[in-house]
């Protein structure tokens, strides 16, 4: 899923990739091995993993090279490739069964879960990930280009930003589909387009003028406060899946109840004397 985020930073001289990058790092989504240990938290999973060891499932061999799962719907847990192995050695093209009535939950673990560790102190299962997480790629601009100074022209072929998080399996995948489709249906390839910096910058003043006349573009769905302004954890205001934080909306003066468009004009007048960028993230 995409959404919009309109990155507040301070008029300095550090270059605006810079800024808009050091701003957005604190918020990476990742794992071991992506990101530094000390960004990381251990995310016990261990009820998950109990659901799918506990629930009743059937398999079932499509007959073309797919696998029907049916009486469970949350498999992140499962490997179910491993599953397909088994299938395969017990010579079944249906299997009705319920792990637990099969093995202890260390056994089901090691020969069927996927994705999760063990932590070395308590013994639980789960994962090691940023509890700031909030984006796997970014781009400056993106499909909202323009969207930040109300520039409703929309160019012809896919963009490529400028400036962005980097190179991203996710995104290679979707530039390649978009280049693929319209050849398949016997369209045209697009043609790359080059954004451009200029339409997805925007200083906070004007921003504030827009939202106090309740202009769409000055509503973005997430606006990221300057570093160093409250601690990272305050920082990302988001709608999504609800507004908050809570104790950022105080920072801010406002209360509990607040709109979504009341706590961005107060965001806005905090730092009227900043510039913002506008930021399209997958999440």
């Amino acid at each position: 899923m995409f959404s919009l985020a309109y990155v507040i930073l301070p008029v300095c001289s550090d270059p605006p990739a810079e800024a808009i990058r050091a701003s957005l790092a604190p918020f990476q989504r990742g794992t071991r091995g992506t990101l530094p240990e000390e960004s990381l938290v251990f995310h016990d999973e261990t009820d998950a993993l109990r659901e799918a060891y506990q629930a009743r499932f059937i398999f079932s061999e499509t007959g073309t090279g797919g696998l029907r799962i049916e009486g469970a719907e949350d498999i992140f847990h499962l490997d179910t490739q491993k599953v397909r192995t088994q299938m395969k050695r017990l010579g079944l093209q249906r299997w009705s069964v319920r792990f637990a009535d099969e093995m202890d939950l260390d056994a089901f673990f090691d020969r069927f879960g996927k994705r999760l560790e063990r932590h070395p102190e308590t013994g639980a299962f789960g994962r090691w990930l940023n509890p700031l997480g909030q984006w796997d790629w970014w781009d400056l601009g993106g499909r909202f280009d323009g969207h930040i100074v109300a520039d409703q022209h929309v160019k012809e072929g896919r963009s490529l930003a400028e400036i962005s998080s980097g190179p991203n399996t996710g995104r290679a995948i979707l530039a390649n589909l978009g280049d693929v489709l319209p050849v398949e249906i016997g369209q045209a390839r697009l043609p790359v387009v080059d954004e451009e910096v200029d339409r997805n910058i925007e200083m906070v003043t004007t921003l504030l003028r827009d939202a106090l006349e309740e202009r769409e573009n000055a509503f973005p769905a997430t606006l990221v406060l300057p570093p160093g302004s409250v601690k990272d954890s305050l920082r990302w205001l988001g709608t999504y899946p609800e507004i908050g934080p809570l104790e950022a909306l105080t920072w801010l003066g406002l209360g509990c109840n607040a709109s979504w468009n009341e706590i961005v004009r107060a965001a806005y007048a905090r730092f009227e004397d900043h510039w913002a960028a506008g930021v399209a993230y997958h999440h």
